[in-house]
């Protein structure tokens, strides 16, 4: 039995370790997608990364399908919009991985809401214009009133204190604490050091269509979430 076993392993084909740069590009590569991060072009640096995997996706797809019985995904209808993740669709998948080779946990609720919200007003409401957090924090909280009361309850309900009211410097701390999230999953980059600016990534995608319905009737939506808190 173990001969079979070594010949079945010997078939397997993982081209991805022949390529030229796998030393200094697939470490990275691997940590990036079992920390849960979305690889684009543009984001996260190097570009390199992306490239490694467009060179070998066939290959790749293999070796986390057959290792650890996980989807190496592509995203994106177009090379310009392409990103590429380890689909960890449920805790099942997730688990998959053992506890020492994993990097992330999921996102909370409180912001997968912040991000429902800011799809609305970027996308949904054109507002095209929105590339800072301080930017979106001004506009939740003088147009989106309704939003902003509903995402003070949720927020304060998901805590330890459930008596506790929501002030405005705390859910400036949790928006901000979800946009970092954005930024290591890979959905958003920062473009300067301080953080005020940012650039939507294409892999922010992946929210819409995971959520779409919801982000449609986003009031609604924090409403239940806040009676069942």
């Amino acid at each position: 039995m173990e001969n079979v076993h070594t010949e079945e392993v010997h078939k397997l084909n993982y081209d991805f370790l022949a390529d030229r740069k796998v030393k200094d590009v697939f470490s990275k590569v691997d940590y990036f997608l079992r920390s849960g991060v979305h690889i684009q072009r543009e984001h996260p640096k190097p570009e390199e990364m992306f490239r490694f995997i467009e060179r070998n996706f066939e290959s790749l797809h293999s070796y986390y399908s057959n290792l650890f019985q996980l989807q190496l995904t592509k995203g994106g209808e177009e090379q310009l919009n392409r990103y590429y993740f380890l689909d960890f669709e449920d805790e099942n998948n997730r688990s998959k991985i053992p506890p020492d080779h994993r990097y992330r946990k999921y996102l909370e609720t409180e912001h997968i809401i912040i991000g429902m919200l800011f799809f609305k007003m970027y996308r949904l409401d054109a507002n095209i214009e929105l590339d800072s957090v301080s930017d979106f924090i001004q506009l939740l909280f003088t147009e989106y009133e309704e939003e902003k009361k509903g995402l003070f309850k949720l927020i304060a309900s998901a805590k330890t204190d459930k008596s506790t009211d929501y002030v405005d410097k705390e859910v400036i701390k949790e928006i901000k604490d979800a946009f970092d999230e954005f930024e290591k999953l890979g959905w958003i980059a920062w473009i300067n050091e301080e953080k005020s600016k940012f650039k939507y990534m294409p892999s922010f995608e992946r929210l819409r269509k995971k959520y779409q319905s919801q982000i449609m009737s986003i009031d609604e939506l924090i409403q239940k979430l806040e009676n069942e808190n």
